[in-house]
């Protein structure tokens, strides 16, 4: 124990430099922002509640997934799958996967792993991630220390396309830096309190596709966590914070076209502070203070034209209310009020920079389903505008959304 008590503060105190430089998704490609005034209240909106995120967390088997509304043209999607299966006191296989869909593509990313525990409080875990296409093989290794939900140190290096040169007959591309990804992740309960951590780093890897003389370059890192004091039945505080930055370069002799010559570099942030009581036996509640801010820095070579600087940030006041009137059935209503700003500066003096500061505030309706044998919740969401001026159903009405969680 008091190893993994030394180790733990020791990922504590390296914590600052993982935090400097999100895992690479398989998105090679380099856009602008699409966001919309109001999407960091329709992604609160969306996100599952906390009550259901700590009944996540202390089980090893589910699945979830969230889809709603953000623009005209576009939705945000979470898709989250985990397995774990005991064959024996000591050997176990596992299955994740996760996929989150809120400022661009991203492809849904699955790992398969099989632990092996020497001892009760030390686990090596071989992982990867196995493809029809050998080239896009992944294979890593895991030591844990201490047994998972709580009170454990988890330490990951994961090679991504690690035959990718050997195996590529498709083409002609390679990989002058491979990729890897390194992984901490910790959790620890202390009577009351209750911390956990993930952080990864993707450390700079070079790929080189002749055809067009393109080199693409990658580099990122992200950090997300949770510190809760829980005081009471379903009663605690707490505050959750996430970051991600990656750096993206495209840059292409034989090729004029605008996607092969650009550079990227996006960074997000966000804290949310939360509180969380129950008002009697039918009603809780939940009040919250909540921060996000999402940086995109364009610069297409040779067009400045074409470079800009874009950022979305809203600070944002929340509340939530549950109310069970039956076992298998619950509304939940929800109002948020933001403060948020959109900007896009551009290099080019020629280009009109644009800023809008403005209010916005909106209304969550929301119907649950629960099979309370299953741990199995289904909920149907309609979300109102309450800052626009015109009294109609078009401009009241922003959107619809639905959930669902299951623990086995």
């Amino acid at each position: 124990m008091r190893i993994l008590i030394l180790l733990f503060l020791i990922c504590l105190f390296n914590l600052a430099n993982f935090m400097r430089v999100k895992a690479f998704d398989d998105t090679k490609t380099i856009e602008p922002s699409y966001h919309v005034q109001e999407n960091f209240l329709d992604f609160k909106e969306y996100q599952f509640h906390k009550l259901q995120e700590e009944r996540w967390y202390e089980s090893q088997n589910g699945w979830r997934t969230s889809g709603g509304s953000i623009s005209v043209d576009l939705l945000y999607h979470y898709l989250e799958v985990k397995f774990r299966k005991h064959l024996r006191p000591w050997i176990s296989t596992g299955f994740q996967l996760k996929q989150e869909e809120f400022f661009k593509i991203t492809p849904a990313r699955f790992q398969v792993d099989v632990e092996l525990r020497p001892q009760p409080w030390m686990g090596i875990t071989l992982l990867g991630m196995q493809e029809y296409d050998k080239r896009h093989a992944d294979q890593g290794l895991g030591l844990t220390l201490g047994q998972r939900p709580w009170n454990f140190i988890y330490i990951q290096q994961l090679n991504h396309d690690l035959y990718y040169n050997e195996k590529n007959f498709y083409d002609d591309s390679y990989y002058l830096l491979n990729p890897v990804a390194q992984t901490i992740e910790a959790g620890w309960n202390f009577d009351q309190w209750k911390f956990r951590t993930h952080i990864t780093r993707d450390f700079r890897f070079h790929q080189y596709f002749p055809i067009k003389a393109m080199n693409f370059e990658y580099e990122g890192r992200e950090h997300d966590g949770v510190l809760d004091y829980h005081f009471g039945e379903r009663s605690l505080t707490g505050i959750s914070w996430r970051y991600f930055e990656h750096h993206k370069k495209r840059e292409a002799s034989l090729s004029s076209m605008d996607e092969d010559n650009r550079q990227q570099r996006m960074i997000y942030r966000s804290w949310d502070y939360y509180w969380l009581h129950p008002l009697d036996t039918v009603w809780h509640g939940t009040l919250g203070l909540r921060e996000d801010r999402i940086e995109n820095m364009l610069v297409q070579f040779g067009d400045d034209n074409g470079s800009s600087n874009f950022h979305l940030w809203t600070f944002q006041l929340y509340g939530i209310l549950i109310q069970r009137n039956q076992p298998d059935s619950a509304w939940e209503y929800g109002l948020y009020l933001g403060d948020t700003e959109k900007a896009t500066d551009y290099l080019s003096s020629s280009n009109t920079d644009r800023h809008v500061r403005k209010y916005e505030s909106s209304l969550r309706i929301s119907w649950v389903m629960n099979d309370m044998a299953h741990d199995a919740e289904l909920m149907f969401t309609s979300t109102w505008n309450l800052d626009d001026k015109a009294l109609n159903f078009v401009t009241l009405w922003d959107g619809g959304h639905i959930s669902y969680q299951q623990i086995f």
